[in-house]
């Protein structure tokens, strides 16, 4: 089996309503590509709604931390669309904190989020990929992995499991044409990240539409020999 082409994908994008998964569903889009956005601030509960401004774009309301959300939205994506070539999962959450200070819901969110989240989605997922012998995982991780600093400490954590998850389904899938890689950026160019950092030297943080042409070579043919792969993507910092 080989890789699908561009304008023939079905790429779902989760947290497809942020800004990085708003880059990727204009990236994807761009090249004719139909891509599902999954967010929880989407309409339409469990159903595929048209996007009023893409003709290939459909959004879905999926509560990515919902066990039994995540499998129903595989299989209404998978029954109407056709099988999913590529998942990126760009949901995620941070959390500041010393560790003394740190509330128990903020435990519960990041886990939830960073790494519950992508247990749910690889469980769905993955099985339907290894039949077909084909398909792409993209994982969105942290560069801070590698150099945890005071405060990032239940963050960096489920970051962490994430990298560890990452690994272990690579090795899972390596006697097929399935991919699972994750990518680290360290500080994404967004409005909120801006807004919470006014005077920090914006050039030097990575650009969104860097981490989607990145994200284009590991799912097109170009991927196909990169697997289990953990990339620092740290701009100019």
């Amino acid at each position: 089996m080989t890789t699908a082409e561009k304008g023939e994908r079905l790429i779902v994008v989760t947290g497809a309503a942020g800004a990085l998964g708003g880059t990727l569903v204009d990236h994807f889009t761009k090249y004719g590509d139909q891509v599902v956005g999954w967010d929880i601030e989407a309409p339409g509960p469990g159903a595929l709604v048209e996007d009023e401004r893409r003709n290939t774009m459909k959004w879905m309301n999926v509560d990515v931390t919902d066990a039994g959300v995540v499998e129903d939205a595989v299989m209404t994506v998978e029954n109407e669309l056709g099988p999913i070539d590529a998942l990126i999962h760009c949901a995620g959450g941070f959390r500041w904190s010393h560790i003394e200070d740190l509330d128990t819901a903020d435990i519960d969110f990041l886990v939830d989020l960073n790494l519950r989240s992508s247990l749910y989605i690889a469980r769905s997922l993955m099985g339907k990929m290894k039949e077909r012998g084909r398909g792409r995982l993209i994982f969105i991780s942290s560069r801070s992995t590698t150099a945890p600093s005071a405060g990032e400490g239940a963050y960096v954590a489920t970051k962490a499991g994430l990298n560890a998850l990452t690994r272990a389904l690579a090795d899972e899938v390596k006697a097929s044409e399935v991919r699972v890689n994750a990518l680290q950026p360290s500080v994404i160019d967004t409005p909120d990240n801006r807004k919470a950092m006014p005077d920090a030297d914006f050039s030097t943080w990575v650009s969104r539409q860097a981490l989607a042409d990145l994200i284009e070579t590991l799912i097109s043919s170009t991927g196909d020999a990169i697997n289990g792969a953990q990339i620092a993507v740290s701009g100019n910092t």
